[in-house]
Protein backbone atom coordinates (compact mmCIF):
# COMPACT_ATOMS: atom_id res chain seq x y z
CA UNK A 1 0.00 0.00 0.00
CA UNK A 2 1.35 3.63 -1.00
CA UNK A 3 2.40 6.09 1.79
CA UNK A 4 0.06 8.00 3.21
CA UNK A 5 -2.83 5.30 2.02
CA UNK A 6 -3.08 4.15 5.75
CA UNK A 7 -3.81 6.78 7.53
CA UNK A 8 -6.37 7.90 4.29
CA UNK A 9 -7.81 4.74 5.05
CA UNK A 10 -8.52 5.06 8.50
CA UNK A 11 -9.77 8.54 8.54
CA UNK A 12 -12.10 7.26 5.57
CA UNK A 13 -14.15 4.14 7.68
CA UNK A 14 -13.27 5.20 10.78
CA UNK A 15 -11.23 1.86 11.46
CA UNK A 16 -7.67 0.95 13.34
CA UNK A 17 -6.05 -1.49 10.81
CA UNK A 18 -5.73 -0.41 7.36
CA UNK A 19 -4.89 -4.58 7.14
CA UNK A 20 -8.11 -5.49 7.14
CA UNK A 21 -9.50 -6.73 4.11
CA UNK A 22 -13.19 -5.38 4.49
CA UNK A 23 -11.37 -2.02 4.45
CA UNK A 24 -9.26 -2.30 1.48
CA UNK A 25 -12.93 -3.96 -0.59
CA UNK A 26 -15.42 -1.03 1.07
CA UNK A 27 -12.59 1.68 -0.22
CA UNK A 28 -12.38 -0.45 -3.74
CA UNK A 29 -16.24 -0.62 -4.25
CA UNK A 30 -16.29 3.23 -3.35
CA UNK A 31 -13.72 4.24 -5.71
CA UNK A 32 -15.26 1.95 -8.47
CA UNK A 33 -19.02 3.44 -8.12
CA UNK A 34 -17.64 7.20 -8.10
CA UNK A 35 -15.44 5.89 -11.24
CA UNK A 36 -18.21 4.57 -13.19
CA UNK A 37 -20.42 7.55 -12.48
CA UNK A 38 -17.73 10.55 -13.49
CA UNK A 39 -17.15 8.71 -16.70
CA UNK A 40 -20.32 8.05 -17.67
CA UNK A 41 -21.48 11.44 -16.69
CA UNK A 42 -18.94 13.27 -19.06
CA UNK A 43 -19.69 11.01 -21.87
CA UNK A 44 -23.32 12.38 -20.97
CA UNK A 45 -22.12 16.40 -20.84
CA UNK A 46 -20.04 15.70 -24.50
CA UNK A 47 -23.18 14.28 -26.33
CA UNK A 48 -25.55 16.90 -24.64
CA UNK A 49 -26.57 20.25 -26.51
CA UNK A 50 -24.85 22.10 -23.99
CA UNK A 51 -21.31 20.14 -24.74
CA UNK A 52 -18.64 20.78 -22.76
CA UNK A 53 -18.04 24.63 -23.45
CA UNK A 54 -21.51 24.90 -22.61
CA UNK A 55 -21.67 23.08 -19.02
CA UNK A 56 -18.79 25.54 -17.52
CA UNK A 57 -19.43 26.36 -14.63
CA UNK A 58 -21.91 23.85 -13.24
CA UNK A 59 -22.31 23.39 -9.90
CA UNK A 60 -24.56 20.41 -8.15
CA UNK A 61 -28.33 21.52 -7.93
CA UNK A 62 -27.66 24.84 -9.28
CA UNK A 63 -29.22 24.13 -13.10
CA UNK A 64 -31.53 20.95 -13.31
CA UNK A 65 -31.38 20.80 -16.87
CA UNK A 66 -27.50 20.06 -16.00
CA UNK A 67 -28.17 17.82 -13.02
CA UNK A 68 -30.72 15.61 -15.52
CA UNK A 69 -27.56 15.08 -17.64
CA UNK A 70 -25.98 12.90 -14.58
CA UNK A 71 -29.04 11.61 -12.05
CA UNK A 72 -30.65 9.07 -14.13
CA UNK A 73 -28.03 7.54 -15.21
CA UNK A 74 -28.10 3.91 -13.17
CA UNK A 75 -24.55 4.75 -12.10
CA UNK A 76 -25.52 7.69 -10.10
CA UNK A 77 -28.15 5.37 -7.75
CA UNK A 78 -24.85 3.00 -7.00
CA UNK A 79 -22.09 5.93 -6.48
CA UNK A 80 -25.03 7.35 -4.41
CA UNK A 81 -25.51 4.80 -2.26
CA UNK A 82 -22.00 3.96 -1.88
CA UNK A 83 -21.03 7.08 -0.24
CA UNK A 84 -23.85 6.81 2.56
CA UNK A 85 -22.13 3.52 3.79
CA UNK A 86 -18.98 5.59 4.45
CA UNK A 87 -19.14 6.81 8.07
CA UNK A 88 -17.16 9.63 7.57
CA UNK A 89 -18.61 10.53 4.92
CA UNK A 90 -21.73 10.73 7.66
CA UNK A 91 -19.79 12.03 10.15
CA UNK A 92 -18.37 15.01 8.35
CA UNK A 93 -21.24 15.94 5.76
CA UNK A 94 -24.37 14.30 6.10
CA UNK A 95 -25.93 10.88 4.57
CA UNK A 96 -28.18 13.38 3.34
CA UNK A 97 -25.63 14.93 1.20
CA UNK A 98 -24.62 11.58 -1.18
CA UNK A 99 -26.79 12.76 -4.08
CA UNK A 100 -25.25 16.37 -3.88
CA UNK A 101 -21.45 14.76 -3.66
CA UNK A 102 -22.20 12.63 -6.65
CA UNK A 103 -23.31 15.22 -8.84
CA UNK A 104 -20.91 17.67 -7.81
CA UNK A 105 -18.12 14.76 -8.03
CA UNK A 106 -19.02 14.62 -11.37
CA UNK A 107 -19.07 18.45 -12.48
CA UNK A 108 -15.62 19.09 -11.27
CA UNK A 109 -14.22 16.26 -13.31
CA UNK A 110 -15.83 17.78 -15.93
CA UNK A 111 -13.40 21.32 -14.92
CA UNK A 112 -10.31 19.16 -14.93
CA UNK A 113 -10.80 17.08 -18.55
CA UNK A 114 -12.20 20.23 -20.03
CA UNK A 115 -8.41 21.07 -19.34
CA UNK A 116 -7.32 18.97 -21.78
CA UNK A 117 -7.20 15.65 -19.24
CA UNK A 118 -8.11 12.38 -20.41
CA UNK A 119 -11.51 11.21 -18.47
CA UNK A 120 -9.67 8.82 -16.08
CA UNK A 121 -7.12 11.09 -15.27
CA UNK A 122 -9.64 14.10 -14.73
CA UNK A 123 -11.41 11.13 -12.18
CA UNK A 124 -8.11 10.40 -10.21
CA UNK A 125 -7.63 13.45 -9.44
CA UNK A 126 -10.84 14.79 -8.09
CA UNK A 127 -10.82 11.52 -6.32
CA UNK A 128 -7.40 12.61 -4.81
CA UNK A 129 -8.71 15.59 -3.97
CA UNK A 130 -12.26 14.01 -1.98
CA UNK A 131 -9.95 12.09 -0.42
CA UNK A 132 -8.07 14.86 1.04
CA UNK A 133 -10.67 16.17 2.04
CA UNK A 134 -12.10 13.67 4.02
CA UNK A 135 -8.89 13.10 5.66
CA UNK A 136 -9.30 17.21 6.88
CA UNK A 137 -11.41 17.30 10.20
CA UNK A 138 -12.24 21.07 9.81
CA UNK A 139 -13.30 23.61 6.96
CA UNK A 140 -11.19 26.79 7.28
CA UNK A 141 -13.95 29.86 6.97
CA UNK A 142 -11.74 32.79 5.25
CA UNK A 143 -12.52 36.07 3.94
CA UNK A 144 -10.61 39.02 2.58
CA UNK A 145 -11.31 42.67 2.03
CA UNK A 146 -9.20 45.64 0.59
CA UNK A 147 -8.14 48.29 3.06
CA UNK A 148 -8.24 52.01 2.68
CA UNK A 149 -6.00 54.39 4.11
CA UNK A 150 -3.40 52.13 5.55
CA UNK A 151 0.46 52.41 5.65
CA UNK A 152 2.56 49.36 6.93
CA UNK A 153 5.99 48.79 7.70
CA UNK A 154 5.82 45.06 6.91
CA UNK A 155 4.46 43.55 4.16
CA UNK A 156 2.23 40.78 6.12
CA UNK A 157 1.03 41.73 10.31
CA UNK A 158 -0.63 39.08 12.15
CA UNK A 159 -3.11 41.10 13.79
CA UNK A 160 -5.53 39.02 16.12
CA UNK A 161 -8.16 36.29 16.00
CA UNK A 162 -7.25 34.83 12.78
CA UNK A 163 -6.87 38.61 11.30
CA UNK A 164 -3.71 39.99 9.67
CA UNK A 165 -2.87 42.68 7.47
CA UNK A 166 -0.71 41.55 4.40
CA UNK A 167 -0.07 43.25 0.75
CA UNK A 168 -2.52 42.23 -1.39
CA UNK A 169 -0.67 39.20 -4.01
CA UNK A 170 -3.00 37.48 -6.03
CA UNK A 171 -1.16 34.53 -6.07
CA UNK A 172 -1.03 34.43 -2.50
CA UNK A 173 -4.67 34.63 -2.18
CA UNK A 174 -5.37 32.34 -4.96
CA UNK A 175 -3.69 29.69 -2.78
CA UNK A 176 -4.88 30.60 0.45
CA UNK A 177 -8.88 31.35 -0.88
CA UNK A 178 -9.06 28.64 -3.21
CA UNK A 179 -10.03 31.43 -5.69
CA UNK A 180 -9.78 31.37 -9.25
CA UNK A 181 -9.31 34.42 -11.78
CA UNK A 182 -13.03 35.26 -11.89
CA UNK A 183 -13.10 36.19 -8.04
CA UNK A 184 -9.81 37.76 -7.95
CA UNK A 185 -11.17 39.67 -10.83
CA UNK A 186 -13.75 40.76 -8.38
CA UNK A 187 -11.50 41.53 -5.79
CA UNK A 188 -9.46 43.54 -7.90
CA UNK A 189 -12.31 45.12 -9.15
CA UNK A 190 -13.64 46.47 -5.67
CA UNK A 191 -10.22 48.17 -5.38
CA UNK A 192 -9.88 50.31 -8.30
CA UNK A 193 -13.55 51.60 -7.52
CA UNK A 194 -12.71 52.31 -4.10
CA UNK A 195 -8.98 53.58 -4.87
CA UNK A 196 -7.73 51.32 -1.98
CA UNK A 197 -4.22 50.61 -0.67
CA UNK A 198 -1.51 47.92 -1.59
CA UNK A 199 -3.29 45.79 1.64
CA UNK A 200 -5.95 43.34 2.60
CA UNK A 201 -7.50 42.42 5.66
CA UNK A 202 -7.10 37.99 5.80
CA UNK A 203 -9.50 36.60 8.05
CA UNK A 204 -9.20 32.76 9.22
CA UNK A 205 -10.42 30.32 11.13
CA UNK A 206 -10.76 26.37 11.20
CA UNK A 207 -13.83 25.05 12.32
CA UNK A 208 -14.94 20.85 12.63
CA UNK A 209 -16.84 19.78 9.91
CA UNK A 210 -19.97 18.50 10.75
CA UNK A 211 -23.44 18.20 8.36
CA UNK A 212 -24.55 21.47 9.76
CA UNK A 213 -22.13 23.51 8.06
CA UNK A 214 -21.65 21.35 4.81
CA UNK A 215 -22.59 24.49 2.81
CA UNK A 216 -21.47 27.34 4.97
CA UNK A 217 -19.05 29.88 4.14
CA UNK A 218 -18.66 31.53 7.53
CA UNK A 219 -19.85 30.90 10.59
CA UNK A 220 -21.73 34.42 11.08
CA UNK A 221 -18.50 36.13 13.18
CA UNK A 222 -16.42 37.05 10.44
CA UNK A 223 -17.75 40.30 9.70
CA UNK A 224 -18.02 41.03 13.33
CA UNK A 225 -14.33 39.92 14.12
CA UNK A 226 -13.47 42.75 10.68
CA UNK A 227 -14.96 45.37 13.01
CA UNK A 228 -13.42 44.14 15.84
CA UNK A 229 -10.20 44.44 14.98
CA UNK A 230 -10.59 47.64 13.14
CA UNK A 231 -12.13 48.92 16.48
CA UNK A 232 -9.30 47.94 18.31
CA UNK A 233 -6.61 49.38 15.57
CA UNK A 234 -8.60 52.85 16.04
CA UNK A 235 -8.67 53.07 19.58
CA UNK A 236 -4.92 52.35 19.46
CA UNK A 237 -4.38 55.47 16.95
CA UNK A 238 -5.25 57.83 14.47
CA UNK A 239 -5.83 57.92 10.86
CA UNK A 240 -8.88 57.04 8.76
CA UNK A 241 -8.64 53.08 8.11
CA UNK A 242 -11.64 51.01 7.01
CA UNK A 243 -12.66 48.24 4.41
CA UNK A 244 -14.64 47.85 2.02
CA UNK A 245 -16.82 44.45 1.48
CA UNK A 246 -15.53 41.29 2.93
CA UNK A 247 -15.58 38.39 0.35
CA UNK A 248 -16.51 35.21 2.06
CA UNK A 249 -13.93 31.60 0.69
CA UNK A 250 -13.83 28.69 2.00
CA UNK A 251 -11.04 26.75 0.59
CA UNK A 252 -11.17 23.57 -0.09
CA UNK A 253 -9.56 20.42 -1.58
CA UNK A 254 -12.83 19.12 -3.09
CA UNK A 255 -15.52 21.68 -3.58
CA UNK A 256 -18.83 20.23 -2.22
CA UNK A 257 -21.34 22.64 -4.41
CA UNK A 258 -20.42 26.28 -3.23
CA UNK A 259 -20.86 28.42 -6.28
CA UNK A 260 -20.27 32.14 -7.10
CA UNK A 261 -19.36 35.01 -5.12
CA UNK A 262 -20.17 35.71 -1.37
CA UNK A 263 -19.56 38.79 0.45
CA UNK A 264 -20.81 41.48 2.84
CA UNK A 265 -20.87 45.14 3.88
CA UNK A 266 -20.18 47.35 1.17
CA UNK A 267 -17.34 49.05 -0.34
CA UNK A 268 -17.01 53.10 -0.38
CA UNK A 269 -14.04 55.41 -1.16
CA UNK A 270 -13.29 57.51 1.77
CA UNK A 271 -10.73 59.41 1.84
CA UNK A 272 -8.70 60.14 4.76
CA UNK A 273 -5.10 60.47 6.60
CA UNK A 274 -3.14 57.01 6.48
CA UNK A 275 -3.62 54.68 9.62
CA UNK A 276 0.13 54.25 10.57
CA UNK A 277 0.88 50.13 11.57
CA UNK A 278 4.16 48.86 12.70
CA UNK A 279 4.94 45.61 14.72
CA UNK A 280 5.21 47.65 18.24
CA UNK A 281 1.44 48.44 17.77
CA UNK A 282 -0.15 44.68 17.85
CA UNK A 283 0.42 43.89 21.83
CA UNK A 284 -2.27 47.13 22.04
CA UNK A 285 -4.59 46.16 19.08
CA UNK A 286 -4.68 42.95 20.65
CA UNK A 287 -5.53 43.95 24.05
CA UNK A 288 -8.27 46.26 22.78
CA UNK A 289 -9.55 43.57 20.21
CA UNK A 290 -10.14 41.14 23.56
CA UNK A 291 -11.44 44.14 25.99
CA UNK A 292 -14.13 45.02 23.40
CA UNK A 293 -15.16 41.54 23.04
CA UNK A 294 -15.21 40.63 26.31
CA UNK A 295 -17.21 44.28 26.78
CA UNK A 296 -19.22 42.94 23.95
CA UNK A 297 -20.07 39.45 25.25
CA UNK A 298 -21.99 41.04 27.95
CA UNK A 299 -25.36 42.52 27.61
CA UNK A 300 -26.23 44.26 31.07
CA UNK A 301 -27.51 48.10 31.74
CA UNK A 302 -24.09 49.50 32.86
CA UNK A 303 -22.79 48.41 29.61
CA UNK A 304 -25.14 49.38 27.51
CA UNK A 305 -24.45 53.01 26.86
CA UNK A 306 -20.79 51.75 26.55
CA UNK A 307 -21.81 49.82 23.40
CA UNK A 308 -23.61 53.13 22.26
CA UNK A 309 -20.12 54.86 22.53
CA UNK A 310 -18.56 52.57 20.36
CA UNK A 311 -21.04 52.17 18.04
CA UNK A 312 -20.42 56.11 17.34
CA UNK A 313 -17.07 56.09 17.81
CA UNK A 314 -16.89 53.64 14.70
CA UNK A 315 -19.41 55.69 12.78
CA UNK A 316 -16.85 58.39 12.86
CA UNK A 317 -15.01 56.29 10.26
CA UNK A 318 -17.69 54.40 8.42
CA UNK A 319 -20.28 56.21 7.78
CA UNK A 320 -21.73 55.97 4.58
CA UNK A 321 -21.38 59.43 3.07
CA UNK A 322 -18.50 60.55 5.55
CA UNK A 323 -19.42 64.15 5.95
CA UNK A 324 -17.02 66.34 8.13
CA UNK A 325 -20.05 67.55 9.83
CA UNK A 326 -21.02 64.23 10.59
CA UNK A 327 -17.87 63.11 12.04
CA UNK A 328 -17.99 66.05 14.56
CA UNK A 329 -21.73 64.64 15.75
CA UNK A 330 -20.52 61.22 16.22
CA UNK A 331 -17.62 62.13 18.32
CA UNK A 332 -19.70 64.53 20.51
CA UNK A 333 -22.27 61.57 20.99
CA UNK A 334 -19.73 59.38 21.60
CA UNK A 335 -18.92 61.47 24.87
CA UNK A 336 -22.84 61.87 25.99
CA UNK A 337 -22.94 58.31 25.67
CA UNK A 338 -19.72 57.89 28.42
CA UNK A 339 -20.83 60.38 30.57
CA UNK A 340 -25.02 60.27 30.17
CA UNK A 341 -25.73 63.97 30.85
CA UNK A 342 -28.96 65.18 29.85
CA UNK A 343 -28.74 68.40 31.07
CA UNK A 344 -25.49 71.78 31.82
CA UNK A 345 -23.71 69.65 28.45
CA UNK A 346 -21.31 71.82 27.37
CA UNK A 347 -19.68 72.58 30.71
CA UNK A 348 -19.91 69.14 32.35
CA UNK A 349 -19.10 67.13 29.27
CA UNK A 350 -16.12 69.51 29.05
CA UNK A 351 -15.10 69.32 32.78
CA UNK A 352 -15.42 65.78 32.32
CA UNK A 353 -13.71 64.73 30.32
CA UNK A 354 -11.12 67.47 30.80
CA UNK A 355 -10.64 66.49 34.24
CA UNK A 356 -10.48 62.48 33.85
CA UNK A 357 -8.24 62.45 31.09
CA UNK A 358 -5.63 65.93 32.23
CA UNK A 359 -2.12 64.87 33.92
CA UNK A 360 -1.95 68.97 34.81
CA UNK A 361 -3.91 71.52 35.04
CA UNK A 362 -2.32 73.51 31.49
CA UNK A 363 -3.48 69.85 30.15
CA UNK A 364 -6.73 69.80 31.73
CA UNK A 365 -7.49 73.48 30.57
CA UNK A 366 -6.35 73.17 27.07
CA UNK A 367 -8.39 69.74 26.91
CA UNK A 368 -11.43 71.83 28.22
CA UNK A 369 -11.06 74.15 25.61
CA UNK A 370 -10.69 71.63 22.63
CA UNK A 371 -14.19 70.02 24.01
CA UNK A 372 -16.38 72.77 24.46
CA UNK A 373 -15.24 74.31 21.24
CA UNK A 374 -16.78 70.83 19.44
CA UNK A 375 -19.35 71.49 21.17
CA UNK A 376 -20.90 74.69 20.22
CA UNK A 377 -19.48 73.73 16.74
CA UNK A 378 -21.62 70.43 17.00
CA UNK A 379 -24.84 72.94 17.95
CA UNK A 380 -23.95 74.99 14.94
CA UNK A 381 -24.28 71.97 12.56
CA UNK A 382 -27.44 70.45 14.62
CA UNK A 383 -29.00 73.86 14.69
CA UNK A 384 -27.97 74.71 10.52
CA UNK A 385 -25.85 77.80 11.68
CA UNK A 386 -23.12 78.98 9.15
CA UNK A 387 -19.82 77.77 10.71
CA UNK A 388 -16.84 80.26 10.32
CA UNK A 389 -13.86 79.48 8.25
CA UNK A 390 -12.17 78.51 11.09
CA UNK A 391 -14.54 76.34 12.68
CA UNK A 392 -14.99 74.82 9.05
CA UNK A 393 -11.79 73.90 8.93
CA UNK A 394 -11.55 72.73 12.59
CA UNK A 395 -14.28 70.44 11.76
CA UNK A 396 -12.23 69.27 8.23
CA UNK A 397 -9.51 68.70 10.50
CA UNK A 398 -11.30 66.36 13.53
CA UNK A 399 -8.42 64.74 14.95
CA UNK A 400 -8.09 67.23 18.01
CA UNK A 401 -11.64 65.81 19.23
CA UNK A 402 -11.31 62.35 17.82
CA UNK A 403 -7.95 61.84 19.89
CA UNK A 404 -9.77 62.87 23.01
CA UNK A 405 -12.58 60.76 22.68
CA UNK A 406 -9.75 57.61 21.89
CA UNK A 407 -8.60 58.23 25.55
CA UNK A 408 -12.21 58.47 26.85
CA UNK A 409 -13.28 55.57 25.20
CA UNK A 410 -10.04 53.04 26.25
CA UNK A 411 -10.21 54.47 29.55
CA UNK A 412 -14.52 53.58 30.09
CA UNK A 413 -13.67 50.24 28.39
CA UNK A 414 -11.27 49.47 30.73
CA UNK A 415 -13.19 49.88 33.57
CA UNK A 416 -16.43 48.54 32.28
CA UNK A 417 -13.85 45.07 32.01
CA UNK A 418 -12.30 45.67 35.63
CA UNK A 419 -14.44 46.83 37.95
CA UNK A 420 -12.77 47.33 41.80
CA UNK A 421 -13.84 49.59 44.18
CA UNK A 422 -14.75 52.08 41.20
CA UNK A 423 -17.52 50.43 38.73
CA UNK A 424 -19.66 52.50 35.85
CA UNK A 425 -22.67 52.87 38.32
CA UNK A 426 -20.34 54.39 40.74
CA UNK A 427 -19.22 56.94 38.54
CA UNK A 428 -22.54 57.74 37.44
CA UNK A 429 -23.04 58.70 40.81
CA UNK A 430 -19.93 60.13 41.82
CA UNK A 431 -18.46 61.31 38.95
CA UNK A 432 -18.54 65.49 39.47
CA UNK A 433 -17.69 65.55 43.17
CA UNK A 434 -14.72 63.07 42.64
CA UNK A 435 -13.16 65.00 39.70
CA UNK A 436 -12.90 67.61 42.01
CA UNK A 437 -10.83 65.85 44.23
CA UNK A 438 -7.16 65.52 43.04
CA UNK A 439 -6.92 62.11 45.27
CA UNK A 440 -9.85 60.89 44.20
CA UNK A 441 -9.46 61.93 40.77
CA UNK A 442 -6.29 60.09 41.01
CA UNK A 443 -7.84 57.09 42.47
CA UNK A 444 -10.25 57.16 39.24
CA UNK A 445 -7.69 57.45 37.24
CA UNK A 446 -5.89 54.79 38.21
CA UNK A 447 -8.91 52.23 38.39
CA UNK A 448 -9.62 52.94 34.63
CA UNK A 449 -6.46 52.70 33.25
CA UNK A 450 -5.48 55.96 32.52
CA UNK A 451 -2.89 56.83 35.48
CA UNK A 452 0.30 54.07 36.35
Amino acid sequence: MRPGVCSLYKSFFGHLHCRDHVIKMTASLLKNALRTLTLQGLESITASTFGFDGFQGATAYYDGRKDDLVTPLPSFRAAVEALKKSEVISNLFGATQAPRIALQFVFMAYADARNWNSHEAAFESVWNGFVRELDTPTWTFAAVANIQNVECSESHLELVDGVSLRERSCPELEQLLGWGAFELNALMQDWMETSGSSYVFLLQKKVPKTPDNFLMLDDGNAYVRAERALLALRLVGPGDIRIGRLFLARPASFNVGISGIHSSGFSVWHPGPAYKLTPDKIPDVQRWYEEISSLQSRNDKQTRSLGLALRSFSSIYDRHLHQAEDRVLDAITTLEALWKLDKELTFRLSFRTAALLGETDDERVRLYEIVSHYYKVRSKIVHGTALSKKEAGQVAEDEPIRSIVRRALRAFVHLGNNPSDWTLARLDKEADMVLLHSNRRQSLRVAMGIAG
